[in-house]
């Protein structure tokens, strides 16, 4: 296995991006940097690796990252601590790096779409400030200078930002400002994932109530090719119409259809980026019978139809 150490960031005509070419000799791809004026930085990295590598790299500066892996799978370790951890697509975690870390990453032969916000200093505690009971274990980590990880699944409104990302439809100035409201949008994303308690005053929910929310939802999920409507949904759970999509959305943030809507597109997306159907295969499996909706609600949801998306799922 080849040992490297990162590339130094190329400038590019915009001030606030950078780029990392990966060397031919090794494979395919790169890593794209921006840094943007709130003090968060979007990496992008989309890689073909030939052969095995392992990259090593010195953390200089303590920091906060939000990762999410899209494609691909790899381990991951530090020293000193000498603790190991294995990366896979579907995950996306919160790290914590003290200074003076050192970092190995180990990446097989395969394709890599990784996603990751960098906070600088003590950016994290900034942002949560005035709620710090809440986000209290992540924050005193960082302060005890000790790296910390977190690992959870990537939700589907994280997919679908992560998307709207690699999909940016503007250049310029356009480009910046809606790449720094999308990294604002992962962010707030991860710190309601970290505590999903954390909700207003006065929108909590009984637990009975939120049990039947949670069995709502997979009743859709386990039925994604013939679902209950809003009434047979909400007869089976014992709530009416209206409460069920109130309490939907105090729990997921979208009413039932939308909730069946995402779930829909982001388990096509999916079976799209396996590479083994094709788009019309993928609007079936989950219950779009018309295949121009299914290109317009893809398209509307990850920025790209999704034939477009086939094509764009590896790098050049």
């Amino acid at each position: 296995m080849k040992i490297i150490q990162p590339g130094a960031p190329q400038s590019t005509p915009d001030p606030n991006r950078f780029k990392v070419a990966l060397p031919s000799f090794l494979g395919r791809g790169g890593c794209d940097i921006d840094v943007f004026s709130s003090g968060l930085k979007l990496i992008v990295m989309n890689t073909v690796l030939h052969q095995p590598i392992q990259i090593q790299r010195t953390i200089a500066e303590p920091f906060v990252g939000i990762g999410f892996c899209m494609a691909g799978e790899f381990d991951v370790s530090f020293m000193p601590s000498k603790t190991q951890s294995n990366i896979r697509a579907g995950q996306s975690g919160l790290y914590t790096y003290p200074q003076d870390i050192e970092i190995s990453e180990y990446l097989p032969v395969d394709h890599m779409l990784r996603i990751y916000l960098m906070l600088e200093g003590d950016l994290l505690s900034s942002f949560t400030q005035g709620d710090e009971d809440y986000f209290s274990p992540v924050i005193k980590s960082f302060e005890k200078k000790r790296s910390n990880r977190m690992v959870h699944a990537t939700t589907h409104l994280m997919r679908a930002v992560l998307y709207q990302i690699l999909h940016c439809p503007y250049c310029g100035k356009a480009r910046h400002l809606y790449l720094e409201s999308k990294a604002m949008e992962l962010l707030s994303h991860k710190l309601a994932q970290l505590q999903p308690s954390y909700i207003c005053p006065g929108n909590e929910l009984k637990h009975s109530d939120y049990d039947r929310v949670i069995y709502a939802a997979k009743s859709l999920v386990d039925n994604l090719d013939n679902p209950p409507n809003t009434k047979e949904l909400a007869r089976s759970v014992g709530l009416s119409c209206s409460k069920l999509n109130r309490y939907f959305r105090r729990v997921y943030g979208v009413t039932p259809f939308e909730y069946l809507r995402n779930h829909r597109l982001q388990t096509a997306m999916q079976l799209l980026q396996s590479g083994e159907i094709n788009v019309t295969e993928a609007a079936l499996s989950v219950g779009y019978a018309n295949l121009s909706y299914f290109s317009k609600a893809f398209k509307t949801m990850f920025g790209v139809p999704p034939g477009e998306f086939l094509h764009n799922s590896t790098p050049n």
